[in-house]
């Protein structure tokens, strides 16, 4: 048994690779021209406008899903994507920061609500998430071992703000609604720390 090719095998390679290429061999040239130009043209353009049309479909509901206000259609979606950053999240600090930006959001969102005559029921739905968003951030503050002066200030200038923005709005809210936001504000003036 020898350790390489056999010599007929050799000498079939040889005799193909030293050959002229013949008819047969070569690939069949496709017709050139300014009809075969214009079709080739018209099928790669479907395929960029449709990826365009996605593109600019997916890109208007991103933008309308940030903008979307509670009892909107992409609202869920909103409200699931804040869901996914807050447990995404690295660490308590933060979780904290995310829920206390989400509360802010909320807050926003009452205030346009009252403004464009919503329902009490969704300005009622969207206190109680600013509510459960707010206990979450205090949560995650204190599991933060650490307290450090950082933190306290940045608490205190949440429960100002959302002081302020909730104090404002609350002549404009029906009975429930007023009680609602009454037990929040009673629930952050403890958070602040003592000066």
């Amino acid at each position: 048994m020898t350790a390489g090719p056999r010599p007929e095998f050799n000498a079939r390679l040889r005799e193909q690779l030293t050959r002229p290429p013949q008819a047969e061999d070569t690939p069949e040239r496709r017709p050139t021209g300014p009809r075969h130009s214009r079709r080739r043209s018209r099928a790669g353009l479907f395929p960029q406008l449709l990826s365009t049309a996605l593109v600019v479909a997916m890109v208007a509901s991103v933008i309308g899903t940030y903008r979307s206000m509670p009892g909107d259609t992409f609202y869920p979606l909103k409200r699931a994507a804040e869901n996914t950053l807050f447990h995404l999240s690295s660490d308590d600090a933060e979780r904290a920061d995310r829920s206390f930006g989400y509360a802010e959001t909320r807050a926003r969102e009452v205030k346009e609500l009252l403004g464009s005559g919503e329902g009490e029921k969704v300005i009622g739905e969207t206190l109680q998430a600013m509510e459960d968003t707010t206990r979450s951030a205090v949560t995650s503050l204190r599991q933060i071992r650490r307290r450090d002066s950082t933190r306290a200030r940045e608490l205190k200038r949440f429960v100002q703000k959302q002081r302020t923005q909730i104090t404002g709005m609350i002549p404009k809210m029906g009975a429930e609604n007023q009680r609602k936001a009454h037990v929040y504000l009673n629930y952050i003036e403890g958070l602040a720390p003592p000066e």
